[in-house]
């Protein structure tokens, strides 16, 4: 089962395929409301719905059951994008892309990008990316790993999220060999072949595969 997380971000770099996607779609606060006005069937709404009008929340309420939405308080510890994922992570998923979680204001841009860190999140960590029209957002725990290039995608980054031991890229255009744990966005790399191989023994890693806007 593949789930889809649609946030409240820009629509301008929402994916031209967007609804195309397999799968379920989750949508977190602004997100649900555009679900609702592309007629997209949800398996949930949540959020604390702040970025609504009261009319428009009171159409999401009316349009779906009950049980179909999770409304919290605005005063509360997680993100709408964190509550999303975390019902998503609940439904077992084989997979999980996040689209609308870009863009905007750059503490929710950080905030989602640190989603995985999270111990919280550790059974879904590979499960998940974040998608937009130019990025494709991917993350690794620890072992011998496999990136796949994604054909629309010129330039291959690597960030560590917490404290990432004997990071190494192998066969990326620039290869890299790290001991000890860099905390910086190793960028504009490239893929030599279709695939790039990394290894690392602690942490986790975000992927970046991305091209320059047109």
């Amino acid at each position: 089962m593949q789930i889809n997380i649609l946030a409240g971000g820009a629509t301008s770099l929402w994916p031209s395929d967007l609804f195309d996607f397999p799968g379920l779609w989750i949508g977190a606060d602004r997100g649900a409301w555009r679900l609702y006005q592309h007629h997209i069937p949800m398996l949930m709404a949540v959020g604390d719905f702040d970025s609504l009008t009261p009319d428009e929340l009171h159409i999401l309420e009316s349009h779906l059951k009950t049980n179909e939405i999770i409304h919290v308080k605005a005063e509360k510890d997680e993100t709408d994008t964190e509550l999303a994922l975390l019902y998503a992570q609940a439904q077992n998923p084989d997979s999980i892309n996040i689209f609308g979680a870009t863009g905007g204001r750059l503490d929710h841009l950080l905030s989602n990008l640190w989603l995985l860190a999270d111990p919280t999140f550790e059974k879904i960590v590979e499960k998940t990316k974040i998608i937009d029209n130019v990025n494709s957002v991917s993350y690794l725990k620890p072992g011998l790993k496999t990136v796949s290039k994604i054909p629309s995608a010129k330039y291959l980054g690597f960030m560590p999220l917490n404290t990432v031991a004997n990071f190494k890229i192998i066969d990326a255009k620039y290869p890299l060999a790290l001991t000890d744990s860099v905390y910086k966005m190793w960028s504009s790399n490239e893929f030599v072949g279709n695939m790039v191989h990394v290894s690392f023994d602690t942490g986790v890693i975000m992927v970046t595969q991305t091209r320059d806007k047109v």
